[in-house]
């Protein structure tokens, strides 16, 4: 970030509001640097459902889900070249873009809803 100058991003600490900050973006990308560093990532599952496409790394949650060029696009850890290079294609393959954001809207109703993580809870707290 140091050699890029301030003018050409904004940085935000913080964000309390990331439903409204979505609408702002035209690729997510989210890339902890290894397998343990995001303990479950609820980020992953926001952008997915609000129809962004995201590029990821496969660590916290999305190891059980993301797959490469289905519902996401997979980018090894530590590497800035295929982060710029996943970023280009989301941004110039329509139609890779869109089958990912259908999938990824799929994959998070199927897997995340509200009706399944109530019934999971109940399960574990039903004896």
């Amino acid at each position: 970030m140091e050699t890029i100058p301030e003018y050409s991003y904004t940085e935000i600490e913080f964000e309390e509001d990331n439903a409204a900050l979505f609408k702002c973006f035209d690729v997510f990308v989210h890339v902890p640097i290894n397998t343990k560093i995001e303990a479950f990532g609820q980020i992953y599952i926001e952008a997915l459902a609000a129809g962004i496409p995201g590029i990821f790394t496969l660590s916290g949650v999305a190891a059980e889900f993301i797959q490469d060029k289905k519902n996401a696009l997979v980018v090894n850890f530590n590497s800035s070249d295929e982060i710029y290079n996943a970023i280009n294609e989301l941004i110039h393959n329509n139609e890779l873009r869109n089958r990912i954001i259908e999938n990824g809207r799929k994959d998070i109703a199927q897997l995340f809803s509200l009706s399944l993580m109530i019934e999971k809870l109940e399960k574990i707290y039903t004896v």
